[in-house]
């Protein structure tokens, strides 16, 4: 009989430790993500450098893109570490995504630098020179890491 005793109040001591682990977890989760969601509302700018494409894309769509990409990847590696700025590309065909067109009078592929203080958009730019310079990789990297920077100092 004592056996059993003993074998109870250790599966309860075990069971109400995963409880109190599990518990603990959650709540450290809990407090991680209050902290992410206030970063995001704070009144300090978050600039987001959107890539805007359709489902129909040339080669000069793709070059565009991964020139976009790669530029700021390499010039904004910090400020995109700090989550001051981040890239996104989004497809405007997908009919959650059709309201870009509006948002920011996109008429083809765009690459469009927003800045944000929590989830409002304050302003932004459209960098149209980009379809311009797509002979000269070095002229497309210095115009958007440079507009790029411009816009960010000016907030």
């Amino acid at each position: 009989m004592k056996d059993h005793r003993i074998i109870k109040r250790v599966l309860l001591a075990l069971a109400f430790t995963f409880f109190l682990v599990s518990y603990l977890f959650t709540a450290a989760a809990s407090q991680s993500n209050q902290r992410e969601i206030s970063s995001k509302t704070s009144k300090a700018p978050h600039f987001i450098a959107y890539y805007f494409y359709t489902s129909k894309r040339c080669s000069s769509c793709y070059r565009l893109e991964n020139w976009s990409k790669k530029a700021i990847r390499d010039h904004f590696q910090q400020a995109m570490q700090e989550d001051k700025l981040e890239w996104k590309a989004i497809k405007v065909d997908n009919p959650g995504n059709k309201h870009f067109i509006n948002d920011f009078d996109l008429y083809t592929k765009s690459l469009v630098v927003v800045e944000k203080i929590g989830n409002k958009t304050v302003r932004w730019k459209n960098l149209e020179k980009v379809w311009q310079l797509l002979r000269d990789k070095d002229r497309y990297f210095d115009y958007v890491t440079s507009e790029i920077q411009k816009f960010m100092e000016n907030s």
